[in-house]
Order: C-alpha cells, then structure tokens, then sequence
C-alpha cells in the first residue's frame, strides 16, 4: 500500500486532510465562492456546518483564516494532483477530475485571490508557477516527440508557457459556470489541451506583467494612492466634467479602477470622489452608496459585452462564413478586453457582492450572451459533424477565461492580445477550421 503524498511545504499551515480544520475549510470555499469575500459572514460558514460561530473560532481564528485555509487546502489539492506526472493528457485529466471534484469552490481560486494578504499571495503564485511548470514541460517533451528530427521553432519555450496557461485556464472555467459536466469533460479538455500544445510553437511571445511592490493591508488605504489611469494630480483624467451625466458617468469609471486596484472594504465614496474631483456629497446625489456604484460599474460592462454582441449580429451577412463570423467575434472580443479589462474582471469577480435581484438580473443576462457565443459555435462545426450544446458553452467560457486570465497575467498588455486570440481560436475552433489571418 502506497503512502499519500505529503503535503506540500509552500503554504505553512496547510489544514491536514480529513481534519475539523479542513471540512471547514471546504465549506469556508464555497461560502466564499456563492457570495464573494465581503459579503460572507462567519454565521454563513457556521449555518453550513450547524454549529455556531464560536465553535468554529475554537478551530479556525477568524474570517480571514478560514478563508486562508480555503484557499490553501484547494491550491494544496492541485499541486498534489500535478506532482510526478510527466505526460499532458494524464496532467489535464488529474486537474480536471480535482477542478470537478471542487466545483462549487474552483472559482474562489480564480476571483477572489485578491482577497489574500501580500504573503499569502506570493505562496499561491509560487504554486501556481510551480503548477504552470509541470505542464509547460509536458508540452516541450510532446512537441519534442513530434518534432524530432524537423527542429523546433525557436519560440517553443515561450509558447510552451503560453499553452500552459491557457489550458489551466480552460480547466478553471469549469468551476465559473453551471453546465453539466462530468467525467465527459477529462477527454474533451484533454482534446483542448492537445490542440493548444500543438499551436504554441507559433504563438508570438507573450509580453510579461509588469512587476508591482507589494503593500500590506496595514500600509495601504483606498484613499492613499491614486486610482489606476489617473492624472498626475491624482485626479482621473477623464477631462472637464459637464453636469450631473458627466459626474455619474466619471464616477462609474473611478469606482471601477478602485474596485479592481482594492479590495471592496477599502473602497470608499470619499476615494472615489477624489478621483473625480468633487466630494463624496456630489456622487450620493447619484447613487444611495457604495454598493450601487459597484452595481452600476457591473451593469456598464454587461452593455458593454451586450452591445458587442449585437453590432456584430447586425453586420453579419446572411453569405458570411459562420467560422470567419465566429472568430471576427472573438477578435471584437478580446479587443474590448485588452482596452476594458479591469471592467470585465469586475463584470465576473464582484458578482457575489451584488443584491440578490441584481445578481439574478447580470446572471441572465451573461446566459443571454453565451447562448449566443454556443450558437456561432455550433454553427461553425465542421461538415457532417455536430457540436453538442453543453460541449459548446464549455468551449466558449474556455476560450474567454482564456482571454480575461491571459490579459490579467499581462497587465492587459496591448503587445499581448494577438497572443491570447489566436490561443482562444483554437479553443473554440479545430486546427483545421480556422480562418487564416492576414497581418
């Protein structure tokens, strides 16, 4: 009998598996994934568990440990699933079947990261690069086997580290969303995985993140640094405000800057104010709080990708190409995201802040915009084949968070866009079905 791998030793404190510590770690996750960080209570966790908060506090300090642990004990499983794998399709599969096994909780580690402090953050990153590692390594030695002899191109590393991360991307995304997906999703994602490996050795290089210095939570306010996209002064260079329209709309484009920079508890009006350049008084005439600014920023990026969606159905000829149609979208697409990524992180991250009716309503309305995305998808199968709708939808959040992590991993990097389309192309479309790109 084989002894379980030891825990790793990135993350001190990792709760032991099977310990008090690690079931409330688990149902911690998904609280914290259902309603977002600042809006989960302690009360939620203990009703969970039907305990009450104090017998919880007799194992777990407080709030933000329990959310520590969860982070933990699911970046902890995924490095243990990883380790001493060497070939891609038993990587992709092992994540996957974790991803499906922690799906109600698989996107706290994607969206709400943030929420940790600077050196809990660095531990998940060293996790993740180790993770990212392992199946940049497995694409090299595929791509080496079936190039030996041809010589690889001369950008295969970098590529290698690119298709590595769009395939944990495309794995994530399982946990972002609803569709049935079981044990059918380890060959489909394996599929995905084989095609993005094989396309990587001509993907261009990938323009790195620009390194920011950490600031504890202690050392930082949401008031004491000017919002990203500001103006020397501090003030958002938005140029001369003309009425209250103007104010609303300056406010809006503040607050996402700020939400996307802080965490919400940091956030405040009189921050927001600054940055616009006028008191907190001024946005209350506009919006009752807090809250409702997040609210309205969300509300702007969903119109966003909304109106996206329907200009290019208006411009789509009935003659067009439904593959040339669908990757004239994605193209539309990421360019709205490398020029409003901070929005569209926002759009997917603070979901759980929201009112119930608020979040009901952006929900639908993200439903609305995939089912038209699986439509080109299944459109454009290939002759005499068929795309199931589940298998289309799963595409399609592949390919976009394929877009949103590779843009957030940039910076949103201009340099970087032709990088992250052509990756998601592949999701979305067979090798073989692909619309040659003229540059």
């Amino acid at each position: 009998m084989t002894s379980p791998p030891a825990l790793p030793t990135w993350f001190p404190d990792v709760p032991p598996p099977g310990s008090r510590r690690a079931e409330i770690a688990l149902v911690a996750a998904e609280e914290f994934t259902r309603r977002g960080y600042h809006a989960t209570r302690v009360e939620h966790i203990a009703n969970r568990l039907a305990v009450t908060p104090g017998a919880l506090y007799r194992h777990v300090p407080g709030k933000y440990a329990m959310f520590r642990d969860a982070v933990a004990t699911l970046v902890a499983e995924l490095d243990i699933a990883t380790t001493g794998l060497d070939e891609l399709d038993e990587l992709v599969a092992s994540v996957t079947r974790a991803t499906l096994t922690h799906r109600s909780r698989a996107a706290l580690y994607r969206w709400q990261i943030r929420y940790l402090t600077p050196q809990d953050r660095a531990a998940v990153a060293a996790a993740e690069v180790r993770i990212r590692q392992r199946f940049a390594e497995a694409i090299r030695g595929d791509d080496a086997a079936s190039s030996a002899g041809a010589g690889a191109g001369a950008g295969a590393g970098a590529g290698a580290g690119a298709g590595a991360g769009a395939i944990l991307a495309c794995i994530a995304s399982l946990g972002h969303h609803r569709i049935e997906a079981s044990d059918a999703a380890v060959p489909l994602m394996q599929s995905i995985a084989a095609d993005l490996a094989e396309s990587v050795t001509t993907t261009v290089r990938v323009v790195p993140r620009p390194r920011r210095k950490d600031v504890s939570a202690g050392d930082r306010s949401a008031g004491d640094r000017p919002a990203p996209g500001a103006g020397p002064t501090g003030r958002l260079s938005t140029g001369r405000l003309r009425g209250g329209a103007a104010t609303r709309e300056s406010a809006i484009t503040a607050a996402i800057a700020r939400f996307h920079s802080y965490t919400y508890d940091e956030v405040t009006m009189e921050a927001i104010g600054a940055d616009v350049g006028v008191a907190a008084s001024a946005l209350y005439r506009h919006f009752p709080g807090k809250s409702a600014l997040l609210t309205a920023a969300v509300d702007r990026t969903a119109t966003l990708v909304s109106e996206l969606l329907d200009r290019h159905e208006a411009h789509r000829g009935h003659e067009d190409e439904p593959v040339r149609a669908l990757a004239d979208l994605l193209d539309q697409y990421v360019a709205i995201a490398f020029s409003h990524g901070p929005e569209l992180m926002l759009y997917h991250s603070e979901l759980g802040t929201l009112g119930h009716q608020d979040r009901r309503r952006v929900r639908r309305s993200q439903l609305r915009q995939l089912e038209r995305w699986a439509g080109l998808v299944r459109e454009a199968a290939p002759a005499g084949s068929t795309v199931d709708d589940a298998t289309a939808r799963i595409r399609v959040h592949a390919a976009l968070s394929v877009v949103l992590d590779g843009g957030q991993g940039t910076g949103f990097h201009p340099g970087a866009a032709e990088t992250f389309a052509a990756l998601a192309r592949t999701v979305l479309l067979p090798p073989e079905r692909q619309v040659r790109r003229c540059r």
